[in-house]
């Protein structure tokens, strides 16, 4: 059986009709006499800094949760949208944490940024061959019984690696694959 992949799950959005930074109207005032100083100085002081937090480098895999996910150009929705995935699962390298978004890289090294909640730790792999399409095999070795042909591009589910092959799974089968064949492994 051949699967077949779709390289088109990437799209690139229309520039915003809106957008920016926060405006200063949305601050609020700078002083409030000399009672409302007192206050403000304490505020800062009581409290934990946010405005602080820095960028956090990480590495590990990703996929995305959403059939569609934008990637934006930093982290925020004020940043504008760099591109659009339409296809769910789709592994991506987490390389780095901002609040409650992360900076991620895709199988091309465009890198963008998502929001958390549109990513799963669920480990997934992208077939990525120059080849017509690559064997699965049903034991890690080129001798054993090919289950499927898989194309470029094709999505599965990441199981680990042994050596330099890789076991996924794709239709509810499990197999192997070589480990320069796939995305999504860093084993």
């Amino acid at each position: 059986m051949k699967i077949f992949g779709s390289k088109s799950g990437r799209e690139t959005p229309l520039p915003p009709l809106t957008g920016g930074l926060a405006t200063s109207s949305d601050k609020a005032p700078l002083s409030m006499g000399v009672g409302g100083f007192l206050v403000t100085i304490s505020f800062f002081f009581s409290t934990p800094t946010h405005a602080a937090q820095k960028i956090q480098e990480v590495n590990y895999y990703a996929s995305f949760r959403a059939a569609e996910t934008n990637v934006r150009a930093g982290p925020g929705q004020n940043y504008p949208i760099k591109f659009t995935y339409k296809i769910k699962g789709v592994p991506v390298r987490v390389i780095s944490e901002y609040d409650n978004w992360n900076e991620v890289e895709d199988y091309e090294k465009q890198t963008g940024w998502i929001s958390q909640s549109l990513l799963t730790k669920k480990r997934t792999a992208m077939i990525q061959t120059t080849r017509d399409f690559i064997n699965m095999h049903a034991k890690p070795s080129e001798k054993s019984r090919v289950l499927f042909h898989l194309e470029n591009f094709v999505i599965a589910d990441f199981l680990g690696c042994q050596d330099d092959w890789c076991n996924i799974k794709i239709q509810g089968k499990k197999g192997w694959v070589k480990q320069n064949d796939i995305y999504g492994s860093d084993e």
